[in-house]
Parts: structure tokens; sequence; C-alpha cells
């Protein structure tokens, strides 16, 4: 019986040393993702709250490295080699720290992630980038501290942190074109190559405005592959016509319109029609 109780007893004050209380953060974590072109930048973070309180000058002082956020430092991760504001940044993660002041903001990546909070002093050898970025009045006041990506295009974004009535955007370019043209060769090298992939690399010809001949050569070959599809023979007429020529656009834009028509997408026919209407302009 003295067995038992005391074997109760040892259960019980095991499972009393090991219990935690949970609650609520007031400052809860938060990751956010982005693909950016072909690539991915992650920012993992904790989000204050004003709850009230002025925050420029008085919860983050200003003139002061701050840790962007509360809680341990905040983490920018790059999947692939990135310019940060125009300086080069290395594939890997950085804490993100922050030197707010009136006008603009200093914006450092640092090598240790391991720091809670900011650190007292900075390490040289710890700096990978140090850059400033103007402040600007955000018109609509942010209660909860917010990191996020917005302005995003095929090889960029600008990262945007806000608080309170204030924005800050620091731009980040990722050189996607470099790891697409590397796709486009290896997959349309392949005998695999289907009329998709030709059909998707005219595309990206297109719309970066790179080599309009190769452009159409490709388009060409992607609807001899797979005659009679309405959304290639519409790219194909945009092709066309960014390189001059605009009857032949025309009479494939008819084409492709016909075909959406005959599928009832309504969006397609009002798309090619816009096309036909703009390129028969004088």
């Amino acid at each position: 019986m003295k067995k038992n109780i005391l074997s109760l007893f040892l259960v019980g004050a095991f499972a009393f040393g090991n219990a935690q209380v949970k609650a609520p953060q007031p400052s809860p974590a938060a990751t956010v993702k982005q693909t950016v072109g072909l690539s991915e930048i992650t920012v993992e973070y904790s989000r204050p709250s004003a709850n009230d309180r002025k925050v420029f000058g008085n919860l983050v002082p200003i003139n002061q490295l701050w840790r962007t956020g509360a809680n341990g430092s905040t983490d920018i991760t790059f999947k692939d080699d990135a310019s940060f504001n125009g300086v080069n940044v290395p594939a890997g993660k950085y804490a993100l720290y922050t030197i707010p002041s009136a006008n603009e903001w200093e914006v450092i990546l640092y090598k240790d992630t391991e720091q809670w909070g900011a650190p007292k002093e900075l390490k040289d050898d710890q700096v990978v980038v140090t850059t400033k970025v103007k402040s600007e009045k955000n018109p609509i006041p942010v209660e909860t501290f917010s990191i996020g990506f917005s302005d995003l295009k095929t090889d960029k974004a600008n990262l945007i942190m806000s608080w309170e009535y204030t924005i800050v955007k620091v731009p980040i370019v990722i050189d996607s074109k470099k790891q697409v043209l590397e796709s486009i060769n290896t997959t349309l090298s392949s005998k695999d190559a289907k009329a998709g992939d030709y059909n998707q690399a005219a595309g990206y010809y297109l719309q970066e405005k790179m080599d309009l001949k190769k452009a159409l050569e490709y388009s060409t070959k992607a609807n001899e592959m797979q005659p009679d599809v309405f959304y290639m023979l519409k790219l194909k007429s945009e092709i066309q016509a960014a390189n001059g020529m605009k009857k032949e656009a025309i009479e494939t834009a008819k084409k492709s319109m016909e075909l959406a028509k005959k599928s009832s997408n309504d969006d397609y026919v009002k798309m090619n029609a816009d096309n036909i209407a703009k390129w028969s302009k004088k």
C-alpha cells in the first residue's frame, strides 16, 4: 500500500513538474512566405500591437537598433541569391534589424540569427547589409506590426514593414531570368517537350520583351504541335503584333476568337476583339 501511495506521489510530482501554463501570446509569431520568380523568400517574426500606445518614439525608440518585431530576432530567408535595395545578398537566413528615424529607416541583415531581441552591439563581421530606405506616411493606421510583400513582378517585389502611421518598402530583386532561361533550354531540348512548353516559353519571351523572333518561333512550334487552341493562338497573335506583323496578328486573333466562341469562353472572345480593334487602327 505504501509503495502504491509513493508511486502515485512520484507520478503526480513528475506531472506537476512538467506542467506548463498555455496562454495567448501578446506578440504572436507569424511566418510569411512569398514566391518571387522561381525563388522564395520567408520572413519569421513576432507581431506586437499598439494597444492605444504611441509606437515610434515610445514603444520603438527613434534612432536606436530595433529587433523589428518582438521576442527573438526577426529572420528573413532567401532561397536564392538576391539584391536587397541594390545590395547583393547570398542565399541564406539572416536576422532583420532596423534603426527607425523620422524620415528614413536603416535596414540591416545580420548573420547571427540566435539573438533574443536586438544585440547591444553589432559585430562588423556579422553584418551582411546595411542600407537606408525612405519611410512613408501610412494614411490608415496599422494596429499590429506587419511584414509582407507587395508590387510583385516576375523577378522582384517590395518587402513592406508597417505599423501605426509608418510604412517602409525595401526593393528585392531575384535574378529569375537566368533560372527561367535555363529551364526553357533544358525543357525544349528534351524529346519529351510538349506544345505547352513551347507556348509557355513564347509567353515568357514576350512578357520580358526578349528576342521577339525567338518568341514567334516557339509560338509557331506550339501551334503546329497542337493546332486550334484558342489561348495559344491568342498568344501567337500578340507575338506577331509585337514583331510588327499586324495583318497576320489580326487574322490569327480572328481564328482564336472563333474558337473561343465555340468553347463559350467570353473572356478570350473579348480580349481578341479588343486586340483586333487596337491593331486595326491606322
